[in-house]
């Protein structure tokens, strides 16, 4: 066993200790390892441009087991350290995230479990329900059906909710309802932009999405949320501008066919570019809701309810507010009206935010043009 000065990364020689009685290291007597959990990490580095490690998995828990307790056999191994796997994936690295007894050695009696990757919602300041969603009635009807059958998957049968689609302006609550689906529900939610799942070789693409979907399959109930779905759900006459356009689509097609009415998985599809999605695709949607910009009663509330978690007082009348926000969305009031005078006012030393610099926030963004999304 050799390993460098100051390093976590253990080199093992190409001698194997014995795993029958405790081993010998640097005049001491060293036990045997019970129990080695991995954690996958990925690659030391890559060329830039390169797509990322997609994460690893096993079909059976007892042949990785095996796998990885034949390599790593005599290795002395603590917690926090670096393995470098030697056959299918040379180079890639694991960590040893617990090791029992801790400063042992991997012997033939030793278990080796991968630890199972889950991707949740980021731990934000607060979670989201369905009541911070302001307007789009229909779209929460629907969004408490899919509640019912992520609690109880069984109880739809072949009539099961699968998948829904968004579409509509950029920041008009699509995200945030996806979201509150998932906190409400408890369930995982695996959110990704669609541009993270195009790949930078051919095969790369639909290798990405089977992943995506395995990963939701094995964390049942859960919620699938592709953002920009145009990107990748792109119809298949834009082949001869993206030569992955087929294989990407048909990939998805494939992944949603397969997911069964049974699984409790849900895929929650949002655009900006409906008109631009695949036909095929676009069918596989039980339902599509348009998220339009907000009118003067929902901005109102929108502005009531982000002005309430201001932390010092807005001095303006909120009624006059809302008539003069036409054409904003949820997203504007929030991060773009109310956050900016907010930290106007404080960069001010202000203890409260005056009308006046709200109105100016507001002049400037009323000067912008909005983006229409059209073919």
């Amino acid at each position: 066993m050799t390993r460098r000065k100051d390093s976590t990364v253990d080199f093992p020689n190409s001698s194997r200790e014995s795993s029958k009685k405790p081993s010998r290291r640097r005049g001491r007597d060293v036990p045997n390892t019970q129990l080695l959990v991995l954690e996958p990490i990925g690659y030391p580095f890559r060329l830039r441009g390169d797509p990322k490690a997609i994460g690893v998995e096993t079909e059976s828990p007892e042949l990785f087991s095996d796998y990885a307790r034949e390599q790593w056999l005599g290795s002395f191994v603590h917690e926090g350290m670096f393995l470098f796997d030697r056959y299918v994936m040379p180079d890639f690295a694991f960590r040893a995230k617990k090791v029992v007894p801790d400063n042992s050695i991997v012997a033939k009696s030793t278990r080796v479990r991968l630890e199972k990757e889950k991707t949740r919602v980021p731990s934000l300041y607060r979670r989201p329900t369905l009541e911070d969603v302001i307007g789009h009635e229909d779209a929460k009807r629907k969004c408490r059906l899919l509640l019912k059958y992520l609690e109880s998957p069984h109880q739809f049968g072949e009539w099961a909710p699968r998948a829904v689609l968004f579409h509509g302006p950029p920041g008009t609550g699509k995200t945030l309802t996806a979201r509150a689906v998932a906190n409400e529900a408890q369930a995982d939610i695996f959110i990704t932009k669609a541009s993270d799942l195009i790949g930078v070789h051919v095969g790369d693409g639909g290798r990405k999405i089977s992943t995506l979907f395995e990963s939701a399959r094995e964390s049942a109930p859960s919620i699938i949320f592709i953002d920009e779905l145009d990107a990748i759900g792109l119809a298949r006459t834009f082949q001869s501008i993206r030569g992955d356009v087929s294989e990407v689509v048909t990939a998805l097609l494939g992944e949603m066919d397969q997911t069964v009415e049974e699984s409790g998985v849900i895929l929650i599809g949002a655009t900006n570019a409906v008109q631009m999605i695949d036909s095929a695709l676009r069918s596989r949607f039980d339902t599509v809701f348009e998220f339009g910009l907000p009118n003067e009663v929902d901005r109102l509330s929108i502005l009531k309810l982000y002005s309430s978690r201001l932390p010092i007082r807005l001095e303006m009348d909120l009624h006059q507010l809302a008539s003069l926000t036409e054409g904003l969305s949820g997203r504007d009031l929030r991060d773009r009206l109310l956050k900016e005078s907010l930290h106007v006012a404080i960069s001010k030393d202000m203890n409260q935010i005056p009308k006046k610099t709200v109105l100016e926030i507001l002049n400037k963004l009323k000067k912008k043009t909005t983006i229409d999304y059209a073919i």
